[in-house]
C-alpha cells in the first residue's frame, strides 16, 4: 500500500528513514519505495550512508533539529577546503612524490600523472623506464638508482600499481619502505602486505583495499575478526594496522585508527573500470604529500576522484580522469 500511495503522489517524503529500514545497518526490513526526498534528523544515521537503503531516495538532506550527534566521529564526504600554493613556495614545498614502478609500468604511470595533477609539486616515476608516454615534467629514476628512494625530501611514497606480486615485487617493496617515509600502498602492495610484510608499514600510511584486497589482508590472512557493516570493518582494519584504510566500493569508508570514519556514498557506477584505483592511489599521494595528514589527504582525494569522474561523465577510461582534476581541485579553492 505504501509503495502504490508514493508512487501516485506528485513529490514523496521520508522523514528521518523510511519505514522498513534497520537504522544501523540500512538492511531493508520490508518493501520499500523509492521516495523523492530523504529528510534525516539531526544527524546521518548510518542507513543513510549504507546500501540497500540509500538507493531508496533520490536526494536527501540533514535538518538540524538542535541536538548533539551522538556518532561524531562518522561523517558524510563532503567538498574539502583546499588552499592555494604559499607565495613563497616551490616544489618541495608543496610536496615530492616518489611513485615506484613495477610489472604493469603503466598502472603506476596513471598514478605519477594523477599525484602531478593533484597538487604535489614534483612527482618522480621510480624503475619504470619503458612508458615513454607520461608528462615531461615527471621526473624518471632507475630503482638501482640508490638516491631515488633514499631522499630525504621525499615527502610520500607510493607503491602498488602494477607491482606484481613476484619475488621482485617483494624486494621492490622491502626497497621502498625501508626508509620509512610516508607511504600510499596499493594493489600488489597490499597483497605482499599479506604475505606477511606488514610489519614494514612506517608510522603514516594510507592502505586503499578494494573489497577482496580487504578480505585478504585482513580477513584470510590476519584472522582479524571483521565483521558488521562496511563501517565497523573498515574501523577494525585501521586500528588494527595502525593506518588509514581507504575501503573501496559502491560506498567507500575512509577510516582512521582513532575511531573517525569518512563516507562517500553517491560516486558514479562509471568508477568501476580498471585503472580509476590507480588514480585514486596518486591522488591519495598528492594531498598527503601537500598536507601530510593521512586522514584528510585520504578524504581529498576520494573528493577529488568522484568529482573528476562526474565531470569526466559516461563511458570514460581512468586515463580520462587525469584531465579533470585540475577543474575539481579549483573548484576546492
Amino acid at each position: 500500500r505504501l509503495g502504490e500511495l508514493v508512487a501516485a503522489a506528485d513529490h514523496s517524503y521520508a522523514i528521518d528513514l523510511p519505514s522498513g529500514v534497520a537504522t544501523d545497518n540500512g538492511a531493508l526490513l520490508s518493501p520499500v519505495p523509492v521516495f523523492d526526498v530523504c529528510i534525516s534528523l539531526g544527524q546521518w544515521k548510518r542507513a543513510h550512508m549504507l546500501r540497500p537503503a540509500n538507493r531508496h531516495w533520490r536526494r536527501f538532506v540533514c535538518c538540524d533539529i538542535g541536538i548533539d550527534a551522538p556518532d561524531v566521529g562518522l561523517v558524510r564526504l563532503t567538498k574539502p577546503q583546499l588552499s592555494a600554493p604559499a607565495d613563497d613556495a616551490h616544489k618541495y614545498t608543496r610536496g615530492l612524490v616518489a611513485v615506484v614502478a613495477g610489472e604493469m609500468a603503466g598502472a603506476s604511470a596513471l598514478s605519477a600523472e594523477a599525484a602531478a595533477r593533484g597538487g604535489a609539486g614534483y612527482v618522480k616515476l621510480v624503475g619504470a623506464q619503458a612508458i615513454v608516454g607520461t608528462s615531461h615534467a615527471i621526473v624518471r629514476a632507475a630503482m638501482k638508482d640508490e638516491a631515488a628512494l633514499s631522499d630525504k625530501r621525499i615527502a610520500t611514497l607510493l607503491i602498488g600499481p602494477g607491482l606484481g606480486r613476484s619475488a621482485a615485487g617483494a624486494e621492490r617493496l622491502g626497497q621502498a619502505l625501508m626508509h620509512g617515509h610516508a607511504a600510499v600502498l596499493d594493489a600488489d602492495a597490499l597483497w605482499h602486505l599479506s604475505q606477511g610484510a606488514m610489519a614494514a608499514l612506517p608510522g603514516k600510511a594510507i592502505l586503499t583495499p578494494h573489497v577482496g584486497e580487504f578480505a585478504q589482508l585482513f580477513a584470510n590472512t590476519s584472522g582479524l575478526d571483521i565483521s558488521g557493516t562496511p563501517i565497523e570493518q573498515a574501523l577494525t582494519a585501521a586500528k588494527s594496522a595502525g593506518a588509514v584504510v581507504v575501503l573501496k566500493g559502491p560506498t567507500t569508508v575512509i577510516s582512521a585508527p582513532d575511531g573517525r570514519a569518512c563516507i562517500a556514498d553517491r560516486a558514479t557506477s562509471w568508477l568501476s573500470t580498471a585503472g580509476t584505483g590507480d588514480v585514486l592511489a596518486g591522488l591519495c599521494a598528492a594531498r598527503l604529500a601537500v598536507g601530510g595528514d593521512t586522514y584528510q589527504a585520504a578524504c581529498e582525494a576520494v573528493w577529488l576522484h568522484g568529482e573528476a569522474a562526474r565531470r569526466a561523465g559516461a563511458t570514460f577510461v581512468a586515463d580520462d580522469l587525469l584531465s579533470h582534476i585540475p577543474a575539481a581541485l579549483a573548484s576546492c579553492l
